[in-house]
């Protein structure tokens, strides 16, 4: 197991996997991969700080959005293209298995449907927290005040409104694309069932500290998510999913802080960032706990991804690195 790391000259702010690299992004503006052999290619893109990052890992493709208003696509085999350019900040930027992307600014939400020319313009009821796609393609969500704003996919003018009082400031489906879940403002996940979210929805409560991070297990049946001394783990199983249901819990190291979550393909493995800087993988299966990484001056691991062969694991610390760690085979 070989840990490389990156120290950046601004804080990071996005990371993803792009073909046979590790992308990360940062506060001013500038966009760095990580190559599998070592190599290292930087690109300034946006005139201010990225607010939001992704990658799409077959393609390469790089997707980010900035304080200067500007959404641009890039890739290390191409020039970068800018897709908008206003006057407000881009806070959130999502893309979807099938295509499609979609980003915010102030209130308004764009969707660019695969191969469309333009984006439609979705009017959401306050500004947005989180911006997401359903895995079954139906659906764009956003997480606004008051709960979830739905966009249909095939037809924008179509919306639907997963009600529940507060702010909410994280959005995410499950992988059969059945339940809908949030983070909020205050200590807590909330959950609908989409096609029943007036009677079937619920809190999802009892951390100490901001669920600011979580991720669905290989196989779907589990939620694992940040916010806690211990890593807690939500059932998807029953029809109702967590509704009525406790949370499991997993020690975690040190009974340190977990900051955030990412899951391992093909495999009952999850990896666990901690605020102090450091990172472990818990595996399910063995109930065994590895770290991989110490602890760092360099702030709590804010965003870690595996990729999706499952051999590598990057991550980024707040403060300004980013790391790569190459696994093996699962």
């Amino acid at each position: 197991m070989k840990l490389n790391t990156l120290p950046l000259d601004a804080p990071a702010t996005g990371c993803g996997f792009a073909r046979s690299a590790f992308a990360v992004a940062d506060g001013d503006g500038q966009v760095h991969l990580l190559n599998f052999d070592d190599g290292v290619l930087s690109n300034r893109l946006h005139d201010g700080a990225i607010l939001s990052f992704i990658t799409d890992e077959k393609s390469g493709s790089l997707y980010s959005a900035g304080d200067d208003g500007k959404v641009v696509a890039s890739s290390a085999e191409s020039e970068p293209q800018v897709l908008h350019q206003g006057r407000k900040w881009v806070d959130w930027i999502a893309s979807s298995s099938r295509g499609h992307l979609a980003w915010t600014a102030g209130k308004s939400i764009y969707l660019l449907p695969k191969s469309a020319d333009s984006a439609d313009e979705i009017q959401a009821p306050s500004s947005i927290g989180g911006l997401a796609f359903s895995p079954d393609g139906k659906w764009l969500g956003g997480a606004v005040y008051g709960g979830a704003l739905l966009i249909s996919i095939s037809d924008p003018a179509k919306t639907r409104m997963l009600e529940w009082q507060g702010s909410h400031n994280g959005i995410g489906f499950s992988p059969d694309g059945r339940f809908c879940v949030t983070s909020m403002l205050e200590n807590a996940l909330h959950v609908w069932r989409i096609d029943k979210p007036e009677d079937k929805h619920g809190r999802m409560g009892g951390y100490p500290a901001k669920p600011l991070s979580f991720a669905w297990t290989a196989d779907g049946r589990y939620l694992a998510t940040s916010g806690a001394d211990v890593l807690v783990l939500w059932p998807f199983i029953q029809a109702d999913g967590p509704i009525g249901q406790g949370a499991g819990v997993v020690p975690a190291e040190e009974e340190k802080m977990v900051r955030s979550v990412a899951t391992r393909s093909r495999s009952p493995q999850i990896g666990i960032g901690y605020a102090d800087g450091s990172v472990g993988i818990y595996d399910r299966k063995s109930q065994i706990h590895h770290m991989i990484a110490p602890a760092s001056e360099n702030g709590p691991v804010i965003e870690m991804h595996f990729s999706d062969d499952a051999q590598w694991l990057g991550f980024i610390r707040e403060q300004g690195e980013a790391a790569l760690v190459r696994l093996g085979k699962p």
